[in-house]
């Protein structure tokens, strides 16, 4: 929720802040120079309406919030130049705020579980209406016979990198004299799978045994 309410803060900061901002501060100069309190009362209260105006108790007060040290900074600058000092600091202050607010989230956020050999076979065979729906999900070798096809499938996964598997999916079949090799291979991280080769070709029982699966589906 916070980082939300932050970019929400941050663009509103930007267009109906800056807008009340200027106005306020001319009619300050104009009839009350010297009533700086005022100014940053002022921009809390039009903070605090832009909130109510969405109907979020929670965006109100953070918006409250956010426009008073928007005035606090900008008395700040302002004394500061009156005073012929340099106002630099305000070029590293974002940056320091973006670096804390990336530590703070990176520091809460919870660690990714390691992606295991495991998770890849089982992400290469969550699509559905393809060959490798008929292979299994897991390290392993399955047999059966259909049509009078004696099958044999295999599911295999070889690790490359930290979370980079080779997923392989093997089938021989047998009838009578006739036999056949069908290999299919992918490389699968974490977010993609992308094929990297294969060999053989695709069995003549293929169509019908996935059409008997989709029709079970």
């Amino acid at each position: 929720m916070v980082p939300y309410v932050s970019f929400y803060i941050g663009a509103v900061i930007a267009v109906y802040g800056n807008f009340v901002s200027v106005i306020l501060d001319a009619i300050r100069k104009k009839w009350l120079p010297n009533m700086r309190w005022l100014f940053v009362f002022f921009h809390g209260i039009f903070g605090l309406i832009n909130g109510l105006f969405f109907q979020d108790t929670y965006l109100a007060y953070y918006g409250m919030a956010a426009a008073v040290l928007y005035a606090c900074i900008d008395w700040w600058v302002e004394r500061r130049i009156d005073r012929e000092k340099s106002t630099k600091v305000l070029l590293i202050i974002p940056l320091i705020l973006s670096l804390l607010s990336w530590s703070i989230l990176e520091a809460i956020s919870p660690s990714l579980a390691p992606f295991t050999k495991e998770d890849a076979i089982e992400f290469a065979t969550s699509g559905e209406g393809t060959d490798i729906d008929l292979f299994p999900d897991k390290v392993g070798t399955w047999k059966e016979t259909f049509e009078g096809y004696h099958v044999q499938r295999s599911t295999r996964a070889k690790k490359l990198n930290k979370e980079l598997y080779l997923v392989t999916f093997e089938e021989n079949w047998t009838k009578g004299k006739r036999k056949g090799h069908y290999v299919m291979s992918y490389k699968v991280d974490r977010s993609s799978v992308s094929g990297y080769g294969g060999s053989g070709t695709t069995p003549p029982y293929y169509e019908k045994v996935l059409e008997q699966q989709n029709s079970k589906n």
